[in-house]
């Protein structure tokens, strides 16, 4: 459309009411103009004018719907494009929605248009990857490859597109095996701009895989297609740039300079803003971050690499202006990102800034002074941005496995944020850092975990209906059951792709329906919004007042070890550092203790004697170093405060791997190494403090202030096995009898009332019927592991052969837990390995005991190791006699443990026999005290006495009087 015309039209839009306009122009008029708007609306958003665009497709719809109504297939490209334009513009819930209606009005064609459909789930995907729903993209990028898989014939440019945006993710997941298999496999049927893209995101990879060699050809290919067949676009100032990098990153820095040079060159004459110039700036940044300096002289030194900071500082700030950020000085001010061209580019931004203020600060660590201070105070404010940020993004998902991802991605930052604070607190003694520190420390603490809490209490507390809380369980329920179908056909060597196709299909289903659903809960209950969105984690003065005076709270934070670059681009450790804060109703105290290698050791020497198989073949030596390891960790963990540990009940927030040792364990004092170590005579901690465990310290309050109804009723389970095999993750595996636990759900109801379902009752289907109703659930089974997958970790129920469902195929594993609605106080998972799992930064093990508080049991009992029959049924039977005198869980625990210790032998008393258990979240009692009783009793007699004694006295003076 030429500019006289463009004038006109749009005159013509302004004077001509649209009233007027419906009634005099025909449909095909009303096809014109609508198609104009159309390419009007396509010509501002290839210039960049995003709002221009939106407003213009938005009369494009209204147009549309005058021609064809409010729902038909000739609507969806309005749609479409409206979402793209709010995309652009960083309103991404807006541009979901639309998109939405958009496949809404594609779907009512037929035949499909799977193109069209697979265009419109790459647009989607690249949306929730805007959100950082890393695994919602994935299932729109899969679903479009389905899509494009269907149509005839197949458009390889799509399909390549797609399996693009999917290496994407897998890189910005730090997948990087799984990126280079996807390149190579899509490498030779791209088109040259996609080989441009696969060029450089395979450099990143092989850099990231420390193959510095390939990383340098694919960026280098990269360059030399890029300038072959596009000459001086942007894809080579991308390629550029990238090069320039991975040559920052290796310390070749004049070559890198080099290389983005000729990339400002490109970008100076072709944007004012965008991602491209964005990177060309974190390039720059990164340059003089991390340049050399050439001397010997430490004053020189310290002035030369301040000015080069500041420099990058400058360029990151730059950076954030080409994204469309407001506000660019997080030093000064909050930032709320609102609209940016791409969030997580926004969050490394501002996160670098701080990262550059904290270096700044520790050049000036020698000569303290208001220098230092401002600097930490400027690093802070940065990080704090960062972090908030990354919260609003959780806060947005509703899957867990995404909000996982971002913990990892939160860690970074948060480890700062604590290092930073420690050091402005040691200097100013100022307690608002102690609490900085600390509120960062609990947010990271089973993050995923406090949000499904925190949105329970939201749901309840709003006037959301039962039937759409039940219709999110009923979504939860069969996006579990499919994926774990999928799992176990993907485990096979050839598995049916039919089948595959099927239940991805049901979960890619599902898994839309319930977002849809969260956004119109949402949407429609403003109560619940507030709430959910609301931030409800306990400040720590609120903690402090929660505490009771019996309790002691120790919190770790475990900083890892951060990698430095040398000159020849390979890596060094650091130390890592152990952050504490202990508190009572008294006091608050903030540690920071350095970790050397040796402590390290000694922790993991402890736990691989602990939970050893070879227990029952323990050499002396090995005893010795085991007493030397567990006291070292004693005098690190627990001895700066001991002192303040009496008559307390002690509750440990681990970190790291500090969630794989039992505390009871440390030894408080060491024994005479040079006699034979008589295991039972050992001075362990257990002995003088009752042990509680919890995931953070405002969960364990929290559940701790729910007030369960005490039915004072247990459901226990006891499988009989027959040495049936199974395989998980390829591995071939036996269900080994085992006799103890029968024994042991017999002694449990002699003291507490116990409903017992064992040998083929002993099933899932009739677990997951009855396990709502009970107040203490006890599982006596075998658990096994997946520590590559940690969702279907498992525990092995009565296995039924002929079962056709899910429910019942005796395998209940962490996801279905997730799923379940539990209404008891306490679950107690005797059975093997049921504590551990793998490691998640910001979320601790993921565990088969993690799914059980996940699913609203706020107590849990877990085993760290496998444990041996015999002395797991003396302790579980000791435990619910305590337990039954009124006991708390983890002094009932306790107790159990040192009555199995007097009774016996050294041999008997290694720690793997007794050690395992541990009590995780809420320790109240379960039953009344035999000493209320007592006590109500003996007031009851005093009484009695004293109104006789009354009496008595009353009757002398009337026979006095007489």
């Amino acid at each position: 459309m030429t500019i006289a015309k463009r004038i006109s039209f749009v005159f013509y839009l302004l004077f001509l009411p649209n009233i007027l306009l419906s009634q005099v122009l025909n449909t095909d008029s009303l096809l014109q103009i609508s198609n104009a708007l159309r390419r009007e609306g396509a010509i501002f958003t290839r210039d960049g004018k995003h709002n221009e665009a939106l407003e213009v497709f938005k009369q494009y719809l209204e147009y549309r719907k005058k021609i064809f109504g409010n729902e038909n297939y000739y609507l969806a490209t309005a749609y479409y494009s409206i979402g793209i334009s709010y995309k652009n513009l960083g309103e991404n819930e807006k541009a979901l929605k639309n998109y939405m209606l958009s496949e809404k009005n594609m779907f009512l064609r037929e035949p499909l248009n799977y193109g069209l459909l697979g265009n419109l789930y790459i647009n989607i995907g690249n949306t929730y990857r805007a959100k950082l729903d890393y695994t919602n993209a994935l299932k729109y990028y899969n679903q479009a490859v389905n899509f494009y898989n269907s149509q005839t014939p197949i458009n390889t440019a799509n399909l390549v597109d797609s399996y693009y945006a999917i290496a994407e993710v897998e890189f910005v997941t730090k997948n990087y095996q799984s990126v280079i298999e996807i390149a190579k496999k899509c490498y030779a049927s791209a088109d040259t701009s996609n080989q441009i893209y696969f060029d450089n995101i395979m450099g990143g990879s092989y850099y990231n895989l420390k193959q510095f060699e390939r990383a340098d050809y694919h960026y280098n290919h990269a360059i030399s297609f890029s300038q072959r067949y596009y000459g001086k676009g942007l894809d080579l100032a991308y390629a550029y740039m990238s090069y320039a990098e991975f040559l920052s990153a290796i310390n070749n820095f004049e070559k890198a300079i080099e290389n983005l040079s000729l990339a400002y060159k490109i970008l100076q004459n072709q944007q004012n803003f965008g991602r491209e110039l964005s990177n060309y700036y974190e390039y720059e940044g990164n340059i003089y971050r991390n340049r050399a300096i050439n001397t010997q002289e430490i004053n020189r030194f310290r002035r030369e690499k301040k000015q080069n900071l500041i420099k990058s500082i400058d360029s990151y700030k730059k950076g954030l202006a080409a994204l469309e950020v407001e506000q660019t000085n997080p030093e000064y001010s909050d930032i709320k990102v609102r609209q940016t061209r791409s969030l997580i580019d926004c969050i490394g931004l501002i996160k670098v800034i701080g990262d550059v203020y904290h270096e700044i600060a520790l050049l000036d660590n020698e000569n303290k002074g208001m220098e230092f201070s401002k600097n930490l105070d400027y690093a802070l404010s940065s990080y704090n941005n960062t972090s908030n940020l990354i919260q609003q993004a959780r806060k947005e998902i509703s899957n867990d496995e995404s909000k996982i991802q971002l913990s990892n991605l939160q860690y970074q930052t948060i480890s700062k944020i604590i290092e930073t604070a420690y050091l402005a607190y040691n200097y100013s003694k100022n307690q608002e850092f102690l609490y900085i520190a600390f509120n960062n420390s609990e947010q990271l603490k089973s993050s995923a975990l406090f949000d499904k809490i925190a949105n329970e209490l939201a749901q309840e507390n709003s006037l959301i209906p039962d039937s759409l809380l039940e219709l999110e369980r009923k979504l939860n329920n069969t996006i579990a059951n499919y994926s774990e179908l999928q799992y176990e056909e993907l485990s096979y060597n050839e598995p049916d792709s039919s089948l595959l196709e099927e239940y991805n299909d049901k979960i890619f289903s599902a898994s839309r329906q319930r977002d849809e659903l969260n956004r119109y809960m949402e949407e429609s209950y403003p109560d619940y919004y507030q709430l959910k969105y609301s931030n409800s984690a306990l400040s720590l003065n609120e903690i402090q007042d929660k505490v009771d005076r019996k309790e002691a709270i120790v919190e770790y934070f475990l900083a890892e070890p951060a990698s430095e670059k040398i000159n020849n681009g390979n890596e060094t450790d650091t130390l890592a550092s152990l952050y504490t804060f202990f508190i009572t109703n008294e006091k608050i105290d903030f540690h920071k203790k350095t970790l050397r290698p040796s402590d390290i050791q000694a922790l993991e020497e402890t736990f691989r004697f602990m939970s050893s198989t070879d227990y029952m073949f323990t050499h002396n030596e090995d005893a010795k170093q085991y007493c030397i390891s567990s006291h070292n960790l004693y005098n690190l963990l627990i001895a700066p405060f001991e002192n303040d540990l009496h008559e307390k009940h002690l509750t440990i927030i681990p970190d790291g791997k500090l969630n794989y040792i039992s505390f009871d364990g440390l030894l408080k004092t060491l024994p005479d190494t040079s006699e034979t170590i008589r295991f039972n005579e050992l001075n362990y901690l257990v002995k003088d403090v009752n042990i509680n465990y919890a995931n953070s310290v405002n969960i364990f309050l929290k559940n701790k202030a729910s007030k369960p109804k005490l039915r004072n009723h247990t459901l226990a389970f006891a499988p009989e096995y027959n040495s049936e095999e199974f395989k998980m993750t390829g591995t071939s595996y036996k269900l080994a009898p085992l006799p103890g636990v029968q024994k042991e759900v017999d002694e449990i109801a002699k003291s507490v009332n116990t409903t017992i379902f064992r040998s083929k009752d002993a099933s899932e289907q009739n677990f997951r019927e009855k396990s709502g109703n009970f107040d203490i659930l006890h599982l006596a089974m075998h658990a096994y592991i997946n520590d590559s997958l940690p969702a279907y970790s498992r525990l092995a129920f009565s296995q039924i052969a002929d079962s056709t469902t899910l429910d019942n195929d005796g395998w209940l594993n962490t996801a279905d837990i997730y799923n379940l609605d539990l209404n008891a106080s306490m679950t107690v998972l005797s059975a093997c390995n049921t504590g551990v799992g793998k490691l998640q930064k910001g979320e601790g093990l993921m565990s088969l005991a993690r799914g059980f508080l996940y699913a609203g049991c706020p107590s849990v009992i877990m085993s760290l190791w496998e444990v041996e029959d015999a002395a797991g049924t003396k302790i579980m039977t000791s435990f619910y006699k305590y337990l039954k005198a009124g006991k708390t869980k983890d002094e009932a625990l306790r107790l159990a443990k040192l009555k199995y210790l007097e009774e016996s032998n050294s041999r008997l008393s290694h720690p793997h026999y007794w050690m395992s258990f541990k009590c995780i979240g809420d320790n109240s009692p379960v039953y009344t005290s035999y000493d209320l009783y007592f006590f109500a009793i003996l007031i009851l007699l005093i009484i009695a006495f004293s109104i006789d004694q009354g009496i008595r006295i009353k009757k002398a003076r009337r026979n006095r009087q007489a």
